[in-house]
């Protein structure tokens, strides 16, 4: 992946890395961390206590983070910085928490402006126990332009508190 993996500034820079589920500096975050393996962004992840619903179970939300969190890597991936525009989730077994588990994304179709991407959710034996389908929409330059002084604005907000 290149160093800014599609995003207007650096992965290097604290803007990226205080991201919940991918950022390093977080520490309430997932910290996951993405490669590619052909065209699939790949992680590995084990859910603990904190993470959880129902006892043992991954709760929900945290399930939908990690596959929206391996569709927007899956974007990155491919050096194109993108946004959510539509997720659907999909939920197909129990997910449990102290065990490893990979999620995985990659774009099924650009469409130029939008790009529909796909990921998945599996335990260690391989059975999907969760997917997601997503409607991205590519973020134009004046957009990414934008979007990154909105959040350096908001970054130096918080440092002068």
């Amino acid at each position: 992946m290149s160093d800014n993996a599609g995003r207007p500034w650096s992965r290097n820079d604290d803007l990226a890395r205080w991201c919940y589920a991918c950022g390093d500096l977080n520490p309430m975050g997932l910290h996951l961390e993405f490669s590619m393996d052909g065209d699939w962004a790949v992680a590995q992840f084990v859910a603990q206590q904190h993470h959880q619903g129902y006892p043992g179970y991954v709760h929900g939300g945290v399930v939908t983070t990690l596959l929206d969190e391996a569709i927007g890597w899956a974007t990155y991936g491919r050096g194109v910085w993108a946004l959510t525009g539509k997720l659907e989730t999909r939920f197909r077994g129990i997910v449990p928490t102290h065990e490893l588990l990979t999620v995985r994304g990659r774009i099924e179709k650009d469409r130029g402006r939008t790009l529909e991407v796909i990921a998945e959710l599996r335990d260690n034996n391989g059975k999907l126990l969760a997917e997601a389908r997503a409607v991205m929409f590519r973020a134009t330059g004046e957009q990414a332009k934008l979007i990154e002084a909105a959040a350096r604005e908001m970054a130096e907000r918080q440092h002068s508190h």
